[in-house]
Order: structure tokens, then C-alpha cells, then sequence
């Protein structure tokens, strides 16, 4: 039997232990001078010290750290960088997927190249420190860490509902007829309360593809009329399209009605997550306030990409962005439309490429989806094809109570659950 890993839990803020306490750090295979200091840090931030792990591959005595994170409100882990680069990328990516994309992460290392740094940002570090690192560079990282928790709170509150963004990495994924075709299948198969959301700023095409041109109200207009939102108002907004299914259509004229407040933009969308069971958001393509304000409202990011090389060029681009801006890489999703086997790309390749993981890939259908488009009427769950197939198991996976794919095999095993 391995040697289980010698773990030193310390409650430095008189607490018992850190199952109440409201900080809760650990450090994974940091040099004694650091430890030391993350210590000394967590002690000065009123936290409590989880314990050190001390090999990046999985030990039984492990589990015992992870899961005082597990229980923690705020779960940091400091990751030394500079043993094994790789394996380091890998226990960061199997930390996150342990505390289900809560946990933060901080990144100590002796080098500072641009390329490491994004690198780390990639495995979900929110803080890249140089060594030495010292007690009060410690403490400033947790304080930032501890604020930009605590400012995200109110977003993550709703006691109901899903935000599913969906989001182009360029014009042309088709990121509208899988918005409207996922939204279809969860009232379809699972009669899900389902709203889909228009959020182009004009001229968008949700309601078209659903035969609704005839709209009344526009999803900007109820943000304008936010401080006096309620359900009774909400329901002369939306256009009910079918049991269950409600849709937001964007403007369909040129002229300002979008130009409104982005905390407003906020507001409305946190009040949708609480009135459905499921928003699912058709994002306009770009990376602008806008999006980025959707984005910090929704509980999953799909970036939709089509396999050809300037597409998967954007998508690593937006990718990369995202992480700088501070996105949870937890949330992000990567979604192939319009994929083939016979492809001249692997989806081997397009994971290198792009340095991460595919959710979920969806086959080019297109005379389907053109009849859908201009008939108004979308594919449905029961139609035998490859399409309707991978929908099908596209809206099951977020029905799901805990939809978490089985992780892949690797040459060294990095698994932090339990």
C-alpha cells in the first residue's frame, strides 16, 4: 500500500478547522519557504490552512485536502509550477473539476515568460506569482481573490434555473439554430420551462426560425423596464410560443433601443434564471461589453466553432481572451458544428490546437436545417438522424443533475474526487 501523503491541517484563525471557516487554502507541491508564507498569509486573512500535497499524482491522503476545500465558501490551492510543468497543468485542470469549477487556483513559479503565464491562466489560475514569494504578495493575491469571489456572489444566487450562453467564435457557426434547436429539444424530450433569448442588438433571427415574426416587445425594451419587472410584466414581454417554451426576440428595426445600461442588461437576465427553468441566450458574435456582461451572468459559456482552420484560430483567440478577463475556465464549453469524421480534422487535432477539451460535437445537417429555417419549423427529437441524435444527447447531458464526463485516460493518473 502506497504511503499515504503526511497532511498538516492548521486552523490558524481559531476556528475548528476549515469546515466553518470562510477561506480555505492548500498548496500542492510548493518549496517549505513558500508554504511557510501561504501560512502566514491565510493566518492574516482569518482563514484556515486545509494542508500540503506534496506529489502531483493521486495519493489516498490527498483526498482528505480536497475535500476540506470541498466544504470550504472560498477553496484556494497554491500549485507550484516549476517540478513539472505538465503534470502541474494537469492536477490544476483535476482540482477544478473537483470543486465543480469553485475552487481558485494560484500559480508560483521562478519564470514569468508571457507564454507560462497564459499557459497557467489556461488551467484556471486566477494569480500568476513570481518566486520568492512573500508573505504580503500572498496576502494581496488572497485579498483580490476573496473580492472578485465575493463581487460574482450575487450573480450565482438564483434559486432556480440555468443560463446557457451560446456564443460564435465567428459569424457563420451557426450559434442561432443551435440556441433555438437546443432550447426546442429541452421542452421536446424533457418539458423543461425554456426561454430562448435573442440578444443581437437588431435583426435577429430566433423568432424567425420559430415562425414568430410578428413581435411585440424586444428583449431590450424589458431591460428598460427593469426596475419595474415582475412576472406579471415579464409575460406581456415574452411571446409564448409553445407549452413551456417562451422566446425574448431581439429589435427588428435600425435604431437605439439596444443602447442600454449593461448592469440593467444584468438585472434582466438574473430575473429570466429565475423565472425558467432554462435561459438559453443567442449571444451576438464579438468579444465586447456586451458579451462579457452575459457572460459573468450565465452558469455555462458554449463558444460555437465550425472545424476549418480560421475558425479554430478565432476560437483559441477568444479562448485565450476570455481566461485574461478573468472568465472561470470551468465554464467555458467548446462546442464543433457542422463536424464530420471524414473531416480533414481530427478531433485530436482540434483539441491540440485549441488546448481544450470538446463538449460536445454536432454533424452538418443542412438541407434539414434549411427546411427548418425557412419553415419555421425546427428539427425535432424524434427525427431519426445524426443531428437529432447528438442534440438529444446534448440537451440530456445538462438535464443531468451531475452531467461530468468520465474523465480521459493519461499516462499518469491526476484525479482529485473522491
Amino acid at each position: 500500500m502506497e504511503n499515504a501523503l503526511q497532511i498538516e491541517e492548521q486552523d490558524v484563525s481559531g476556528h475548528e478547522g476549515p469546515h466553518g471557516s470562510e477561506m480555505c487554502v492548500a498548496t500542492l507541491c510548493v518549496d517549505g519557504g513558500t508554504a511557510d508564507a501561504v501560512r502566514q498569509a491565510v493566518a492574516r486573512k482569518s482563514g484556515s490552512f486545509a494542508g500540503e500535497m506534496h506529489d502531483y499524482a493521486r495519493r489516498d491522503g490527498e483526498r482528505l485536502v480536497i475535500e476540506r476545500l470541498q466544504r470550504a465558501e472560498v477553496a484556494v490551492c497554491v500549485i507550484d509550477f516549476d517540478a513539472d510543468r505538465e503534470a502541474a497543468v494537469q492536477s490544476a485542470n483535476a482540482i477544478q473539476q473537483a470543486l465543480h469549477g469553485r475552487g481558485t487556483l494560484i500559480a508560483v513559479s521562478a519564470q514569468s515568460e508571457p507564454a507560462l503565464i497564459l499557459e497557467a491562466m489556461r488551467a484556471g489560475c486566477g494569480e500568476y506569482l513570481t518566486k520568492p514569494v512573500s508573505v504580503d504578495q500572498l496576502e494581496e493575491a488572497l485579498h483580490r481573490l476573496k473580492t472578485r469571489l465575493s463581487s460574482r456572489r450575487p450573480a450565482r444566487s438564483k434559486p432556480h434555473g440555468r443560463i446557457l450562453a451560446l456564443l460564435g467564435a465567428r459569424g457563420g457557426a451557426g450559434t442561432t439554430t443551435l440556441a433555438v434547436h437546443l432550447g426546442c429539444f429541452l421542452v421536446r424530450q424533457y418539458a423543461k420551462k425554456t426561454l430562448i433569448l435573442d440578444e443581437h442588438s437588431r435583426l435577429g433571427h430566433v423568432s424567425l426560425y420559430l415562425g414568430e415574426d410578428q413581435a411585440s416587445y424586444h428583449f431590450y425594451e424589458l431591460v428598460r423596464n427593469v426596475a419595474r419587472l415582475d412576472e406579471t410584466l415579464l409575460q406581456g414581454f415574452v411571446i409564448h410560443h409553445s407549452n413551456c417554451l417562451d422566446i425574448l426576440p431581439s429589435p427588428d428595426v435600425f435604431d437605439d433601443s439596444a443602447n442600454v445600461p449593461l448592469d440593467d442588461v444584468q438585472r434582466a437576465i438574473r430575473f429570466l434564471g429565475e423565472s425558467y427553468e432554462f435561459v438559453v441566450i443567442d449571444c451576438p458574435h464579438g468579444e465586447h461589453k456586451l458579451s462579457l456582461t452575459t457572460i459573468d451572468c450565465c452558469d455555462e459559456l458554449f463558444l460555437i466553432a465550425t472545424p476549418d482552420v480560421p475558425a479554430l484560430r478565432d476560437l483559441s483567440r477568444y479562448i485565450d481572451r476570455l481566461l485574461q478577463s478573468n472568465v472561470p475556465p470551468a465554464k467555458i464549453k467548446v462546442v464543433i458544428n457542422r463536424y464530420s469524421s471524414d473531416g480533414a480534422l481530427t478531433l485530436e487535432q482540434i483539441e491540440k490546437a485549441i488546448r481544450q477539451p470538446i463538449t460536445i460535437t454536432i454533424p452538418n445537417a443542412s438541407s434539414d436545417l434549411i427546411r427548418a429555417m425557412n419553415t419555421g419549423s425546427p428539427v425535432l427529437p424524434d427525427r431519426k438522424s445524426e443531428f437529432a441524435m447528438q442534440m438529444k444527447k446534448w440537451a440530456a447531458s445538462l438535464v443531468r443533475d451531475e452531467a461530468v464526463p468520465e474523465p480521459a485516460e493519461h499516462k499518469r493518473r491526476f484525479a482529485f474526487w473522491s
